[in-house]
């Protein structure tokens, strides 16, 4: 990797690692006769969507209509939505339905009672169930609101009740592979159960997250895996065990910019506009990013374990008072960071520079972030 050409921050993707990561999640899928519906809402991109159907993979879960209309551009034609639905979207559904299998999720009452009304075409549908996490969706053991949802959408009859799907985010703040799994299995054990109680038997069961996904290996009860993150991993994923650290295939390049010998720091650009302001505890202390060595073909992780500090808008600290770090290196130079949460980096900085120097396509920086716009007039 030729890293003299690089002199602003770039987040570079080693596609290598990728296509072992995807085989591994494609592989475990099938071994576990599940319906593998990857999320594209971590990478967000043509050309590594690409990458999926090497080993097979026709179905996606995507964060956003816009993203949806994106993936379908290139071909995508089974997709779930898996953000809840936004009754303003309508039309873009709609309009959709005549270009792919289009599945909408749904996450309360009132949502189901709007859509009823709305829908005028043949639409399928998941029931967001919430096991925990506490962000969207029916609450596991509330029969009442699971009941009222499925009344209201069986008032039309081109709404088909698909099947029931959790996300359940707070495996990605455990630190250990033993409490993933038991977290794991409690949600797995509450989405079943809301299946018993919802009366329908043929509602298939789909999960999504990338630290269960990972470390699972017994997947009864379930039907379909949506994990995403697995595809780049990061230092979340590390610290918690759902990876080692050869999985991890993307870092962000950052050039220094400052040297402060009073504090022991060295200053990088490199800020929250390029990672966001993610952190995890290490040894008790929140950081921002893990400082690895850049190197010929990509990075290696160095001697002592260096991190990220703090994060400004543009700024990056880097704690040196426990390393050589400050006497090695000169403004100018490059450094490159494993990210905190590596959706949310790749989202920020909107593209990817492969380790061969190839630029490769991002939804936040292509064409179609504009003309989509258009569909909503």
């Amino acid at each position: 990797m030729e890293t003299d050409k690089i002199s602003d921050a770039k987040l570079i993707v080693d596609r290598d690692k990728c296509l072992v990561n995807i085989e591994y999640m494609t592989h475990k899928a099938r071994k576990n006769n599940l319906i593998f519906r990857p999320h594209f809402k971590t990478h967000q991109s043509l050309s590594i969507g690409r990458w999926f159907r090497q080993y097979g993979v026709d179905r996606i879960t995507v964060s956003s209509i816009k993203m949806a209309y994106y993936f379908a551009s290139d071909g995508w034609e089974d997709i779930l939505v898996g953000i809840a639905y936004n009754p303003r979207e309508y039309s873009l559904y709609e309009e959709l339905s005549h270009r792919c299998r289009i599945i909408a999720t749904v996450s309360c009452p009132d949502t189901c009672r709007v859509l009823a009304k709305q829908c005028r075409f043949p639409l399928e549908i998941m029931i967001k169930i919430d096991t925990g996490y506490n962000r969207t969706g029916i609450r596991w053991d509330d029969i009442e609101g699971l009941i009222e949802c499925i009344k209201q959408l069986r008032t039309n009859s081109r709404i088909k009740i698909w099947g029931l799907m959790t996300h359940d985010g707070s495996t990605y703040g455990l630190n250990s592979r033993e409490k993933i799994l038991e977290h794991f299995e409690s949600s797995v054990d509450r989405i079943c159960t809301t299946r018993t109680n919802s009366g329908i038997n043929d509602l298939i069961i789909s999960v999504g997250d990338t630290p269960s996904a990972s470390v699972a290996e017994n997947f009864t009860g379930i039907d379909e895996l949506r994990a995403g993150n697995f595809v780049f991993y990061d230092l979340m994923q590390y610290v918690n065990g759902s990876c080692v650290f050869d999985n991890i295939s993307i870092a962000l390049f950052c050039p220094v910019i400052d040297k402060r010998p009073h504090s022991r720091t060295v200053v990088i650009h490199g800020g929250a506009v390029h990672f966001s302001k993610d952190s995890i505890q290490i040894n008790g202390r929140h950081v921002y990013g893990m400082v690895v060595t850049p190197d010929n073909t990509g990075w290696h992780k160095t001697e002592d374990e260096i991190y990220l500090s703090s994060l400004s808008q543009e700024h990056g600290i880097i704690d040196c008072s426990t390393n050589n770090l400050l006497d090695e290196v000169m403004p100018g130079d490059l450094l490159a960071v494993i990210p905190v949460h590596s959706c949310l980096a790749a989202d920020c900085m909107g593209s990817y520079t492969l380790t061969d120097g190839k630029v490769i396509d991002h939804l936040r920086q292509s064409s179609y972030d504009s003309e989509f716009s258009l569909l909503y007039r």
